[in-house]
C-alpha cells in the first residue's frame, strides 16, 4: 500500500509542474506599442537602438543583414529621421511557454515629409527576448511593403 501511495504523489506532483500558467502575450503587445510611440515621438533611430538585443539581427529589404548592437547603432548613426515616421499596429503576439522568447507583428506606416508627404503601409515581425532585468528586448526584426489598399 505505501508504494502505491509514494507513486501517486510522484504523478501528482508531476502533473502540477506540468501546468504552468502560459505567459500573456499582452505584455509584448504593450512593449511594441511603447516600442512604436518611441519610434513617433523620439524618431525611428533612437526607437530601434533603444529596445535592440545585444545581438539583435535587422532585416531591412534589399540590404544585407545588419547583425549586432554596435552595428545597427552605426547604421542608424547617418540617418537624419527628421522628415520621417515609422509607426506599427501590433496584431498578434506569443511567447513561448518558457516565458523567454516570443513575436510580435502588424502592419506598419512609413511615412516621408519631403515636398509631398509619402506614406507607404507594410507587415513587420519582430522577435522578442526577454533579459535578465525582466525587459523585453527585439533580437529579430524584419517587414516588407503590404499589397496597394
Amino acid at each position: 500500500m505505501n508504494k502505491f501511495i509514494v507513486i501517486a504523489t510522484i504523478a501528482l506532483l508531476g502533473c502540477q509542474n506540468s501546468e504552468k500558467t502560459a505567459p500573456d502575450p499582452n505584455v509584448l503587445i504593450l512593449v511594441d506599442m511603447e516600442f512604436s510611440k518611441m519610434s513617433e515621438e523620439n524618431g525611428l533611430s533612437e526607437a530601434f537602438i533603444f529596445f535592440a538585443d545585444q545581438d539583435v539581427v535587422k532585416l531591412n529589404q534589399g540590404e544585407h543583414p545588419i547583425i549586432g548592437k554596435t552595428k545597427l547603432s552605426e547604421a542608424y548613426s547617418g540617418i537624419d529621421d527628421s522628415k520621417m515616421s515609422l509607426t506599427w499596429e501590433p496584431q498578434k503576439a506569443e511567447i513561448a511557454q518558457s516565458g523567454e522568447l516570443g513575436y510580435t507583428y502588424g502592419k506598419y506606416y512609413f511615412t516621408t515629409k519631403d515636398s509631398v508627404e509619402t506614406t507607404t503601409m507594410g507587415y513587420y515581425f519582430s522577435v522578442w527576448k526577454k533579459q535578465t532585468d525582466g525587459t523585453w528586448k527585439y533580437v529579430l526584426d524584419g517587414g516588407a511593403e503590404g499589397p496597394v489598399e
